[in-house]
Formats: C-alpha cells, structure tokens, sequence
C-alpha cells in the first residue's frame, strides 16, 4: 500500500466493514458466530478511526522527562541550535582572563536550575510567554520560605525546614531578601563571608516581621505581566539567555513565579536547527522522590507526543526512568511502546570504558544498548531496542573550556544532531510502517471473516463451553480472597510517609489540601497510580493477575475449535487487553474521585485538613512521638475507618471486573 494512499483505504475499508454489518445484523436468526462477527467488525472500524488520527498527525511534541541534573535541557539546547558563543571570565591558577565560550540559552547547570516546564517552539518572532503561579500560590511559597528562614537554627531534623534550590532561589528575587557575599577584615587579610538578609531580618523581628516583609517586597499583586517580546536592541542570543534566566528566576518586578513557560524562537536564531520539523519541544520538570507524576501522564498519553526518557550513560536505565515506563508499559492495549525512547547521554570517554569495547566507541554504545534492552525485558517491559538512543552534547567540545576541540569542526558537531533527529524520525516512521501494516492486516482478516464456513455442532459446543468458563470468572470474590484489600490504606499510608519525606513537604501538601504545585504533587492521583498497582507485582495488577491470564487462555483455546476463529479469536484477546486496562484505570479513578470527595471541604474548615495543619509545632505527648507519625495516623485513620477506602477498593474492583467479562460475553451475544 502506498503511504499516500492509506486515506482513501481506511475511508474503503470503512465503508466495506459498515456494509457487512448491516448485511450480518440484517440476517433471519443472528447465531454465536454471527454475533462475534459483527463485534469484532464493529471494532476494526473503531481501530481504524484511531490509525486514522494518528496517521494525520502532522508535527509531534518531543518530550524530554528525566531526574534531575541527568542533563534534559544540556541536551535540548545543543540538539536545537539553542546555544550561542558568549564572553566569559575564566579563572585558571589564580589568574582571571576573558574566553570565548559556547554556552546554553536555556538555564543549565548541576540541577534544579529550570523552575518549571519549558515549552519551545519555532515562531516568526522571539518572544516568552509564562503561565503564572496565582497570587493565593505564590503567598503560600512566600510563607513556606519564611518558615524555612525560621527553622535554619532548629538543632532537631524533624523541625527542619526543606525547600527546593530553584524555589528559593526564585523566592528571594521576589522578596529582594538574596544571600549576598562581603568581604571582612580576618588580621592581615581580608575574608569574604555570606549574608543572608532574610536571616537577618528574622534574627532582628522575628517571624511576623519576616513575613510582612515579605509581603510587601513581593508586590504580587503587580505581578500581571504573561509576555516579553524581543527588542531588537541587543544581539537576539543574548536576549533569549538573559530574559529566559530573568523570568526563570523572577527577577522582572512585573512577572509572577512562572508554572510553565513558553520560549518562542525566531528561525533566525534556529538556523540549521531541527526544532521546526516539531510541534513542540517540551523541558518537563526533573524527577525527584516520585517519577509517577499526573503533569507527565498527560504527554505519555498523547498520540501526538513522542517521549524522551532521558538517562545516564553508566546507570542506564537509570531507577526512576525504569519505574515511569514500567508503569505505563504494563498497559499491553496503549501500545505506548511505538512512542517511547530512552535516550542515554554520554559523557566523553564512558562508551569506550565499558566492559568489552576495548576502547571502540560505537561498540561500547551497542554493548549498553543490548543491556538496556535486555533490562527491560526481564522487567517483562515491551520495549524497542531502535529506540534506545545516545547523544552526547559535548562530544567534539573541549575540557578545560566549552569550546570546539581544533580536531573537529561544527560539521562534525552538525552531523551527531543530524544523525540523532533522523533516529526520531525512525520512531515516528517506524510507527507509521506499523499502522499502515495494521490497515492491510484488518483488510486481510475481514476478508476471512467474510469467507467464513459456518460452525459444526462441536465447534459451537466449544464455544458454549468458553462462554461458561467465562461465566465462571464474573464474581470477582470467587477468586481474590477480601483480606488481599485489608492492607491497601496502610501501604498507601507508607507510600506517603517514605516518599515524601521531608515533615515540611507533608505540611505544604496538608496545608493546600492534598496538592503541592510546586512539585506537582497529588495525592489523591497518587491513591489511583498506588490502587492500580506501580508495576505487575503490586496491588490490583497482581491481584487479578492469575483470573486475567484464565481469561486470555480460555480465549486462545476457541483458536482450534474453528478456521474462522483463528482469526477472530487473537483479536478478541486484543479488545480484552483493552478491557482489563479500562478497568484498572476505572478502579483507580473511582479510588481517586472518592478520596478526593471525601476528603472535602478542601479548606481549614475542615476538621480533618485543620488537625493535620496544626501538627505543625504541636507538642509532643509522648517520648518517641513525631510529627510524621502522627499526621500518618491521622490519615491512616481518615481513609480505613471514616472512608473504609479498603472496602470501597474491593466493591470497586468487583464490579468495574463483572462489567469487563460482561463485555467479553457480549461479544458471543451474551448478557
């Protein structure tokens, strides 16, 4: 089939498939056979709505997502052009001279350097774009970072106050309250010594003062400006670097703290640049104590999104890049596979030190490539080993400064980006080839359905007797035993206490009600990933894990009962691969919304929210009492005896699976 051909073949096949089921339905008596026909044609048009859709997707959002300080936005700006030669100071032995050196527009560093999501793309014009934290939001960091101020002397841990560098580092340019460095007589010499203002203003007036100062500094309600346009009164890479860095640090009086922000670059600076052959490039936020976030579920998701799980070269796959997919490839109906890359990235010299590269290169990188793939299936992770990619940024650069070693020009430079947008090329074509298969698959298998011999009395005895053993499976708590619920709130309960370990974290997400923007934290979204089970060994995803693979088998064995079955069957068992995700996400969903409803008013009104608040520096009644056990008590007993969650997680897995075999026997025109 030719690729420009594909509309007009899914538009024929459509047509084709329709006529058919009106021709079967419109029969004197539909049989068993008859109705699985006409479900299974019912959901080749479905499918070929989706390949329809995906196929006309013109431009796909590249999404980088990796922990923090793995080098996203190092990699983003060598591979788009986002980078320019600036003037710097360097200090080699003591002495200060100035050096030519190729430096990153976006903010980059050792981590935590990117307050938010970053959103590039190609445009006519420079321009930056921000959606701001409201007013409300801000007040509450302003708060937390005074608190924070406050608690620096604390000698106990559990009182110490924990907030993020990029936060504070955003926080005291708003508050005008910065660390400043002055030099101090020490003898005959002079020392130089840090000052932090806000210290001293909370050491000199105490924490009301600190906070009112605070306040009034902050001016939030100027902060109204969303857009800064290039002014064409500078050099336009100096422009994109110094204002990104200003709005990424809100050091513009008008500016709010950024939640995302939108980098619009002109094609004067992307000359030679890929970036237009995109949507979107997308910097997402680095993954810290939990990669399972709801922010990235949105891009996972997405058909028209192409995921980067960015990791080093040496741990490759590193931890959290390794439970993030695993989580979503656990889904064997999303085929998200198509769509995900690892993308390691080398530091010079690492490929040729593995083990049995002896020095070469390209054969280090093959060697990591086989063991990153090779992790991943004994994960059970679906995964493609085309696209496990490398690029190293700084490859050709030297070491003592970030400049071009004289052994390579910027054509050699040119070529890795080349060869690496070429490799997304491959994903996306690679997917394509995929579909466009599928679309001469469903015609070849419609075909046979159409030719199809009508059953003999033992083949349909063969399928009344799978319809049976699927009747069999109907009453979930036949087959899981209640107690495996009985443990749900208290390991979500731990979930919480390890995974957000700082006291102060669990004081922001108390006192804003179950979220924490700043870090994307949701807990109710969090009760959903946990409820539906992180990876195939926990919670509902292993509980039904034995009734699931019944299911599939009792399937497969209608494959020698009939001809025609051999090619109805194996689909049968796709669509229920879809059921079962639908009904794991159905159950999480449903634990989701019913924790977050019970968990309302989502105000200090609120007995429950207020009592978990003023834990806050309450004192102790007892020796060994803290603060994380006792907020972790409190929602312990919230959730199991208020809410009775384990409860309603086993009504909910009972009847989101009755609903599931229901479906499956509808399509032997069961009821």
């Amino acid at each position: 089939m030719l690729t420009i051909q594909w509309q007009e073949e899914i538009a024929s096949l459509q047509q084709s498939l329709r006529r058919e089921i009106t021709k079967i339905s419109g029969g004197s008596q539909i049989n068993v056979i008859k109705y699985i026909c006409i479900n299974n044609l019912k959901s080749k048009l479905e499918r070929l709505e989706e390949i329809d859709k995906i196929l006309s997707i013109e431009k796909y959002k590249i999404v980088f997502i990796g922990t923090i300080g793995q080098g996203k936005t190092t990699a983003i700006c060598h591979l788009f052009n986002l980078i320019s030669d600036f003037k710097v100071s360097k200090t080699d032995n003591g002495k200060t001279k100035d050096v030519i050196e190729t430096r990153e527009l976006l903010s980059t560093g050792g981590g935590r350097t990117t307050i938010c999501e970053v959103i590039i793309k190609a445009a006519d014009k420079t321009y930056i774009e921000i959606e701001p934290y409201t007013v409300d939001e801000m007040e509450n960091l302003i708060f937390e970072f005074c608190d924070y101020i406050a608690s620096k002397n604390d000698t106990q841990s559990e009182q110490k106050i924990i907030i993020s560098e990029e936060i504070e580092r955003a926080i005291r340019n708003v508050l005008e309250l910065k660390q400043i460095k002055k030099s101090v007589p020490d003898g005959e010499k002079n020392k130089t010594i840090r000052i932090d203002k806000a210290k001293e203003l909370f050491d000199e007036s105490g924490i009301e003062v600190l906070k009112k100062t605070a306040l009034n500094n902050a001016n939030l309600e100027s902060r109204i400006s969303t857009k800064i346009e290039f002014n064409n009164q500078t050099r336009e890479q100096d422009w994109i670097k110094n204002t990104f860095d200003d709005i990424n640090n809100v050091r513009l009086k008008d500016f709010a703290i950024p939640r995302k922000i939108y980098l619009y670059v002109s094609y004067d600076v992307l000359s030679g640049s890929n970036l237009s052959q995109f949507d979107s490039v997308v910097d997402t936020k680095g993954l810290d104590e939990n990669p399972i976030r709801k922010d990235l579920q949105k891009y996972i998701d997405s058909q028209d999104s192409i995921c980067l799980f960015v990791t080093p070269f040496n741990a490759a796959p590193e931890v959290n890049i390794t439970k993030l997919i695993g989580y979503h490839l656990t889904s064997k109906s999303k085929e998200s596979h198509h769509r995900f890359v690892t993308l390691i990235l080398p530091h010079k010299g690492e490929p040729e030190k593995v083990n049995g590269a002896d020095g070469d290169r390209d054969l280090g990188i093959t060697i990591r490539q086989d063991e990153v793939h090779s992790t991943f299936k004994k994960l059970n992770l679906d995964f493609f080993q085309e696209n496990i990619l490398f690029y190293d940024s700084l490859r050709y650069y030297r070491d003592d400064i970030v400049k071009l070693n004289e052994n390579y020009d910027k054509e050699d430079v040119q070529a890795d980006k080349n060869d690496f947008i070429r490799a997304i090329a491959g994903v996306v074509e690679r997917r394509r080839n995929l579909l466009l298969d599928e679309i001469k698959n469903i015609r070849e298998s419609f075909g046979k359905i159409k030719n199809g011999d009508a059953l003999t009395v033992s083949e349909i005895k063969a399928i009344e007797n799978a319809i049976s053993k699927i009747e069999n499976v109907r009453d979930l708590n036949k087959r899981i035993a209640s107690h495996v619920y009985e443990n749900f709130v208290e390991q979500y309960v731990e979930f919480y206490r390890i995974t957000y370990k700082a006291w102060n974290t669990k004081h922001a997400i108390h006192r804003n009600f179950g979220y924490y923007e700043p870090r994307d934290i949701d807990i109710y979204y969090d009760a959903k990933v946990f409820a539906e089970g992180i990876n195939e060994d926990e919670m509902l995803k292993k509980f039904t894990r034995e009734v699931k693979q019944e299911v599939e088998n009792i399937l497969y064995e209608l494959t020698s009962a009939n001809e025609s079955l051999k090619t109805l069957i194996p689909e049968l068992v796709k669509e229920f691969y879809g059921l079962y995700d639908e009904f794991v996400y159905n159950v999480g969903t449903e634990i989701e919304k019913e924790f977050r409803g019970k968990l309302e008013p989502q105000s200090e009104n609120s007995k429950f929210w207020s009592s978990l608040i003023e834990e806050k520096g309450k004192e102790k009644r007892s020796k060994g009492e803290t603060y994380t056990g006792n907020v972790c008590e409190i929602f312990k007993q919230e959730m199991e005896i208020k809410l009775n969650l384990n409860k309603f997680f086993q009504n909910k897995a009972e009847e989101h699976w009755k609903k599931l075999v229901s479906k499956i026997l509808s399509f032997f025109g069961q009821k």
